[in-house]
């Protein structure tokens, strides 16, 4: 048995709600059913909230550390061209610096810029990204 509901819950947050579930073919009801179900498995609406929170924090110290990471190679591929290394020690064969460092680190920061949300960290790393590049043009 159904029960017709009656909840305030802002327009701006409901229609991107609705979006979302219209993209995932999930009528709202079944959703928030859904939902509501997770909590009382859980025991606690606020545990569940908790635990979304903290997967959340977790994740964006992930991204970061691994934007750092790739932001640290690159940085050590413009130091690289800068010192007109063009080939390092990779497996014990000698690769060039564009193939082993920059395409690597590049591609690894780009995919998880969008996800980045600390101010310093995006500057950053607009900034090493634009250096990267323009060392990469000097050898191409």
């Amino acid at each position: 048995m159904k029960v017709q509901t009656g909840m305030r819950i802002d327009k701006l947050v409901f229609d991107r709600f609705r979006g979302l579930c219209g993209d995932e073919k999930l009528m709202v009801g079944e959703a928030v059913q859904c939902l509501m179900e997770f909590c009382l498995e859980a025991g606690s609406v606020a545990e569940v909230l908790a635990s979304h929170v903290g997967e959340m924090v977790g994740q964006r110290k992930a991204d970061e550390l691994k934007l750092k990471g790739a932001l640290a190679m690159l940085k050590s591929f413009v130091r690289a061209v800068e010192e007109e290394e063009w080939y390092v020690t990779v497996n014990d064969r000698e690769t060039r610096v564009d193939q082993a460092i920059y395409r690597p680190a590049y591609d690894a920061a780009v995919a998880v810029l969008p996800k980045i949300q600390d101010p310093q960290l995006i500057e950053e790393a607009e900034r090493v990204l634009e250096k990267a590049n323009q060392c990469m043009e000097r050898i191409q």
